[in-house]
């Protein structure tokens, strides 16, 4: 008589209840490795602004003052910012493009053609590809500077829609950026368009005047200079760019009105508020080259004294 040996196999039933528990394990394990992610993506983030805010000290030593927040008009303002006068020649540019060299990308600074024939700073958004210089300031507003960028947005660097003037107006003009600088603690514009100029702003990158240490009554280390911004998301190509129209305001808070972390909406890059991705706030650069990252939930009078660079407000709780 043969001797039959017992085979042992799965049941479907037994075999359910695996892929069941596998499943859990995944589900339970998923959050902690997105998190994870976020960390990591949140510790580059910061590091971003750390090189931004020493760039920042780099260029203040080089220059005895910060960049200019935007350098919008040479000459007098539009009656709607200040007193008519000499028509005003529109520049345009923005306190990153100032910051290039100090960032380790003078080969995206020496494609920007600062001087028109004339003598006077070319214009960003009437530039031809090549200026009179041979240069190529539309390639360097095209241009991705990762410093400039947050990792968790999911918009990644789009090139975003800028300007009526691109033919044959495609929305993809100029490089996207998740960094403004800190004009004013209300409002960075004069008529909701066009910046304050630094006399009446209350910030340290407002437009046309250079911002010096001395400047800073309130103190560098209670004195926001840089802040986290997102775009409309992939796909929109609305967003800040690098290369001009960076500034902004804290009027509204953080994941405030106009922003995709706050109410889901982005109507402009001049209208938008401070935001992140990142859980529960964003960061800030502030005029010492520190780095914090500011809760969605910071009382809204501390976040427009952190704003203004001398307005003399107590800072008497911890930000």
């Amino acid at each position: 008589m043969g001797n039959y040996r017992s085979r042992r196999a799965f049941t479907l039933v037994e075999l359910l209840v695996v892929i069941a528990i596998i499943g859990i394990l995944i589900a339970l394990l998923l959050p902690a490795v997105q998190a994870a992610r976020e960390a990591a993506r949140r510790v580059q983030c910061s590091n971003h602004f750390k090189q931004v805010g020493l760039a920042m000290q780099n260029y203040h030593s080089a220059h005895g003052s910060f960049p200019m927040g935007l350098l919008m008009w040479t000459g007098s303002t539009p009656a709607s910012c200040g007193p008519p006068g000499e028509p005003a020649y529109y520049a345009g540019f923005g306190w990153s493009v100032y910051l290039l060299p100090y960032l380790e990308q003078p080969q995206v600074y020496e494609l920007i053609d600062f001087i028109q024939t004339g003598g006077h700073p070319h214009a960003f958004s009437y530039f031809e590809p090549e200026g009179p210089s041979g240069k190529n300031t539309r390639k360097a507003g095209e241009s991705r500077v990762e410093t400039f960028l947050c990792p968790s947005d999911p918009q990644d660097g789009d090139l975003v829609s800028c300007c009526s003037w691109d033919e044959p107006n495609t929305p993809e003009d100029l490089r996207q950026t998740n960094m403004c600088g800190v004009a004013d603690s209300d409002d960075f514009s004069c008529d909701g368009t066009w910046p304050l100029q630094f006399d009446r702003a209350d910030g340290v990158l407002a437009e046309r005047q250079a911002c010096r240490m001395r400047d800073i009554i309130d103190g560098s280390s209670n004195t926001l200079i840089i802040g986290e911004v997102t775009g409309g998301g992939p796909g929109s190509h609305s967003a800040h760019f690098w290369i001009s129209w960076n500034v902004l305001d804290t009027g509204q808070g953080i994941n405030g009105a106009f922003s995709i972390p706050g109410d889901g909406t982005w109507a402009h890059y001049r209208q938008t508020s401070f935001s992140s991705f990142h859980p529960g706030g964003c960061h800030f650069a502030l005029a010492d080259g520190s780095v914090q990252f500011l809760s969605e939930n910071i009382n809204f009078d501390l976040l427009q004294a952190l704003a203004t660079r001398a307005g003399g407000e107590p800072i008497s709780e911890a930000f």
